[in-house]
């Protein structure tokens, strides 16, 4: 498949993924956009007893409770993040039918050509390569394309170095 310019001409790169992409702790990373239900503003969610330190706790949007799952505590990220970070509500990465994720600021949607999505190295930014779908390049900055459903639902501790 080929895409096409703004223009309606066709810029001889297949499409490989469309994809959201955002940063935390100042490195930029992808999910893939067929995941993504919506984005929405963060609003203080309701604290849970028993839960892993990386989830927030419970937040209810539009009838619906869902887990609200901090990806900066997720990688292990001591520092606080921005004052008002950005909600993904992501739907099928777990047993949850949604799943908010805590990020840092939404980017954009991004097309990635599939000639353009490398195989990880054993560890990009300390993650290794067993959560992350591939790395490609956007404006000279490395994107993680990060395989979601396993960092939500892996039991070990996921570290990002700075």
């Amino acid at each position: 498949m080929t895409q096409a310019s703004p223009r309606g001409e066709t810029t001889g790169q297949s499409v490989g993924a469309q994809v959201i992409l955002f940063q935390v702790g100042g490195k930029s990373f992808a999910v893939d956009l067929a995941q993504v239900e919506q984005i929405i503003d963060y609003r203080e969610p309701t604290r849970t007893p028993l839960r892993p330190p990386y989830v927030e706790g419970v937040l209810e949007h539009r009838g619906r409770y869902l887990a609200l799952v901090n990806l900066r505590r997720r990688f292990g990220l001591t520092e606080d993040g921005p004052a008002h970070p950005a909600v993904l509500l992501l739907s099928g990465v777990g047993p949850d039918p949604l799943v908010g994720l805590v990020v840092d600021q939404v980017l954009r949607v991004l097309s990635l050509p599939s000639e353009g999505v490398l195989s990880p190295p054993p560890r990009v930014f300390g993650i290794r390569a067993e959560y992350i779908r591939g790395v490609a390049n956007a404006a000279g900055r490395p994107i993680v394309w990060l395989d979601i459903v396993k960092v939500l639902t892996a039991t070990e501790a996921i570290t990002l170095l700075a």
